[in-house]
């Protein structure tokens, strides 16, 4: 779940760092034109502010397959997409109005020269000629251009910083891809993936490679330094705060969405405790019994079995045994015709013919996996006498886990060992439960099944990230015979915040734009001040 808050940050901060970048652009290209009033000055500069424009409204764009869906619908993305193409076309304007410096006049003078390579075409876009990679890639080729064919050398690093910009617009098409069934495809393109990050490395680059080249020309004045150093303040305070409350905020919903699960995994042992008081009832209502009691002492199994021929199907059970007072099976009615074993063996079975009544949980194997059931031994009295036991189980099967699952809304299993016995969880068919599966991570199960401790924690189940506790299951002699799960999918959690996250990062984005002015107001009292 943090991981994909620490990308979705990391995306803000490198936006936001790119807009502060064209903003100083923008800056440098107005005080240039403050001073000559060229109109090829007013492209240049009107180009570098909507640029800066269209990153900070792309600070505030979240990954709304991640985190949900975004404040302003798809609206965010498509104005950042308008403003940049508009900013990289004054770009384009500017560059093309603006002539290339001559050669100065050499005739005459035999100077001392190095060859050097000039670039003297622009080359091929290989059919990408649309969109935003196309008007950046015309962008930086037009600042190579003034800056080979032409004498601006000074503006390489522009040519530079365009240029990766035009491989960071090339990346980000990649996510046009995100509904191929190709699955090394998908995870190449997916949210928050290879071509994500490739996306903004590249324009992590390109804004620190403009940002250098503009530094330099705007600490020649001491209004412009002032100023700049006010706005990068605010903008870094903003950064922040916007940062830390988005980390302390998932960090929150975190720790109370798994507090919760363990509360919901409180739910569901209380409800196998209403299961054993279940089965006890059952158990306690068969030991009652006259004529069970009667058969018991006389060690007639066919009386027994006449007697109780219905009695799982009546109580909903799935298995029901009696012993006489040697613990000697009489009669297991899942199984009339295996009996006469002995199951002295038994701690909840001995713990009955000395009076106690028992309940707790046992496991078994079934036909596809280990079954986990609710059992209660009650003792079958004659008078003040013990004469026997009656032992019922429930088993915690999938209708179990779907009850529990209605009326939470959260998935669960219920594990034999570390195999899952019964499961809210199906198949891609929509209907086989995963049952059988064995459990893999080494960390639950040191923690649940060796030290009987709970655990909470993140997960992945089926491929997808869950927010999971962990409870383990005990028989009567305390010992850990499986563990319950009850979860949540991350997905859910990261929509919940995904808005609150979205709303911080536009409020700091009108702040820092709504600083600017007081900013301008104090650079300029100082530099007064000082002239």
């Amino acid at each position: 779940m943090l991981p994909q808050y620490i990308w979705q940050n990391l995306h803000f901060v490198i936006s936001l760092w790119a807009a502060m970048v064209f903003f100083a652009v923008f800056w440098l290209y107005l005080d240039a034109w403050t001073v000559k009033k060229h109109r090829k000055d007013i492209f240049k500069w009107g180009g570098a502010l909507l640029l800066s424009i269209s990153f900070l409204i792309e600070s505030t764009v979240i990954e709304q397959s991640v985190l949900g869906k975004s404040l302003f619908g798809n609206g965010s993305e498509s104005l950042t997409v308008i403003i940049r193409l508009a900013g990289y076309v004054c770009l384009i304007i500017g560059q093309l109005d603006d002539p290339l410096q001559p050669k100065p006049m050499t005739t005459g003078l035999n100077l001392e020269t190095k060859k050097t390579a000039v670039v003297g075409t622009a080359p091929k876009l290989f059919g990408l000629i649309f969109g935003l990679p196309a008007a950046a890639l015309a962008v930086s080729l037009l600042y190579l251009r003034r800056a080979t064919v032409g004498l601006e050398r000074h503006l390489r690093p522009m040519a530079a910083g365009f240029f990766l910009l035009f491989l960071s617009d090339l990346t980000h098409l990649g996510g046009q891809l995100r509904g191929t069934t190709n699955p090394s495809l998908y995870n190449l393109v997916k949210p928050f993936g290879g071509v994500w990050l490739a996306e903004h490395l590249f324009l992590l680059a390109a804004a620190t490679v403009i940002g250098l080249w503009v530094w330099k020309y705007l600490i020649e004045r001491f209004f412009s330094q002032v100023f700049m150093l006010i706005v990068g303040a605010s903008v870094l305070i903003f950064l922040v705060s916007a940062v830390s409350f988005t980390f302390l905020l998932i960090g929150n919903i975190r720790n109370s969405a798994l507090d919760n699960l363990q509360t919901a995994s409180n739910v569901l042992n209380y409800a196998i405790k209403s299961k054993q008081t279940e089965a006890r009832a059952d158990a306690s209502a068969a030991a009652k019994d006259p004529k069970v009691v009667a058969a018991v002492e006389n060690k007639d199994h066919k009386a027994l079995a006449a007697e109780l021929s219905t009695y799982l199907q009546d109580n909903k059970l799935s298995g029901l045994t009696i012993t006489n007072d040697q613990a000697q099976v009489l009669l297991r009615a899942d199984d009339p015709d295996r009996w006469a074993d002995s199951v002295s063996s038994d701690t909840a079975v001995r713990k009955s013919l000395i009076g106690q009544t028992t309940s707790d949980l046992v496991s078994s194997q079934g036909v596809l996996a280990p079954v986990v059931s609710i059992r209660s031994v009650v003792p079958i009295y004659d008078g003040d006498k013990v004469v026997g036991t009656v032992s019922t189980q429930i088993q915690a099967d999938n209708a179990f886990v779907d009850g529990i699952k209605n009326s939470t809304g959260l998935d669960s299993s219920i594990f034999s060992g570390n195999t899952q016995s019964a499961t809210t969880f199906t198949e891609a068919d929509g209907h086989t439960r995963d049952i059988g599966v064995k459990l893999n991570d080494n960390k639950i199960s040191d923690t649940v099944l060796k030290k009987g401790d709970d655990f909470k924690g993140e997960v992945t189940i089926q491929n997808r990230p869950y927010l999971a506790a962990y409870s383990p299951l005990k028989d009567v002699n305390n010992s850990v015979v499986g563990m319950i799960f009850i979860g949540k999918p991350q997905a859910s959690l990261l929509s919940a915040a995904g808005r609150s996250t979205q709303l911080t990062f536009v409020i700091s984005a009108v702040l820092i734009i709504l600083s600017v002015v007081p900013a301008y107001i104090f650079a300029k009292h100082i530099d007064k001040q000082i002239d």
